[in-house]
């Protein structure tokens, strides 16, 4: 016969605190590791009401009761399964570290909530949950949600070829093709969108990074090469999280210190998702203005200052958005625009979609397997994606 859990000391048991720290109402502890360890570890500490050990305590039921000896805690706990406990308490963290401190007295190792997740959860769980916390919108969390409750993990599984049938590259690679589809997509809900603002000098990037963030981020001063560093600011527009860049005026002529903002801001844009071309239509055109317009043609063009007389004499594309940053006047249009060219498409909620760079990795090896007919190597890649 097996001693009781009572009298056995707690062999391999982690605690770790789930929600943020800070003040708050509740606060959740997980608790995972052997029965034997989690139960002894908890039955040392916590005096259910209703009498019982952890162990005789009902999977996903939540019970009541006390912690400690001395001054009693009152709070919850909760079987998720036979090796996992939650324990919601008072959201101070004067409450937490006590918990934590008497679960490490009766030999639980304390962990980060990253660190446990490693311990009890697949790769690709520690992935998509990292992912949902990393969201910054209720719009990027809901479809990262919705990946994480199983929707991705299940289509992964679907790419496993089954023993005893015919390897289908054919079906295999259009279902890739699908996943691959929204790759993008899938990488931009936890990290925005780059968008960088660009112009000669005196635009009015800054004033129109200013309208649309709503406060002043940017320096406003009329003279040439102000800006002469990045500045970025994130905000979210219909629920996608944005990252403006407000970038040194480019022109032809100028000094080092100026050039040196320049060549970052050439750089930020030849790695953006998108970006913003200013012209300043209350001023004559100028060789910098047409050398950037034909330059970066896959840009939006803003025709801005149009709050002021119209000195610009060429024509300009129909494509190009007329904006006041003073009177912000088509600013709504502009950034009707921007979403259109960086959210094209949006997809259903029942779409799976990879979200981070190693599942993508993984699926654009996988088709290349496919291409090769080697079913080896493209299981063992598809097993890499659930693992």
């Amino acid at each position: 016969m097996s001693p009781s859990i009572e009298n056995q000391k707690p062999v391999s048991c982690s605690a770790a605190l789930l929600t943020p720290r800070g003040r708050g109402a509740v606060a959740t502890i997980r608790v995972c590791g052997e029965l034997i360890s989690v139960a002894a570890a908890i039955d040392a500490c916590f005096h259910a009401a209703n009498q019982k050990s952890l162990e005789a305590q009902p999977l996903n039921r939540i019970v009541y009761g006390l912690w400690g000896q001395g001054s009693n805690e009152d709070l919850v706990v909760c079987r998720l399964d036979q090796n996992t406990v939650d324990i919601h308490c008072h959201g101070g963290m004067a409450a937490v570290e006590r918990i934590l401190s008497d679960l490490e007295e009766q030999g639980c190792s304390r962990n980060s909530w990253e660190q446990l997740a490693k311990f009890t959860r697949t790769e690709l769980d520690v992935e998509l949950q990292d992912r949902l916390t990393a969201a910054t919108t209720f719009r990027t969390a809901e479809i990262l949600l919705r990946q994480s409750e199983g929707l991705l993990k299940s289509a992964f599984e679907a790419l496993l070829p089954v023993d005893g049938q015919s390897f289908k590259t054919g079906h295999f690679q259009s279902q890739i093709e699908k996943l691959l589809y929204w790759e993008q997509f899938g990488l931009h809900l936890a990290t925005p969108w780059r968008v960088v603002l660009a112009g000669r000098p005196n635009v009015g990037k800054s004033s129109l990074i200013n309208a649309i963030l709503g406060y002043e981020r940017s320096i406003v001063f009329n003279e040439a090469g102000t800006t002469r560093d990045v500045l970025t600011a994130t905000t979210a527009i219909e629920g996608w999280p944005i990252q403006f860049s407000d970038t040194a005026g480019i022109r032809e002529q100028a000094d080092a210190l100026e050039t040196t903002g320049i060549q970052r801001a050439e750089q930020m844009m030849q790695s953006s998702d998108c970006n913003l071309i200013l012209i300043d239509v209350s001023q004559p055109e100028q060789a910098d203005d047409q050398r950037l317009i034909a330059l970066w043609s896959d840009s939006i063009l803003v025709a801005h200052k149009t709050d002021l007389p119209r000195r610009w004499k060429q024509s300009l594309p129909d494509s190009a958005v007329s904006v006041s940053s003073i009177t912000k006047s088509g600013i709504d249009i502009l950034l009707d625009r921007l979403i259109q060219k960086l959210v094209p498409e949006v997809p259903d909620q029942n779409t799976p979609v990879p979200v981070t760079s190693r599942q993508i990795q993984l699926l654009h090896r996988a088709l290349e397997a496919l291409d090769k007919a080697d079913q080896s190597v493209y299981t063992r890649l598809i097993q890499q994606l659930l693992s």
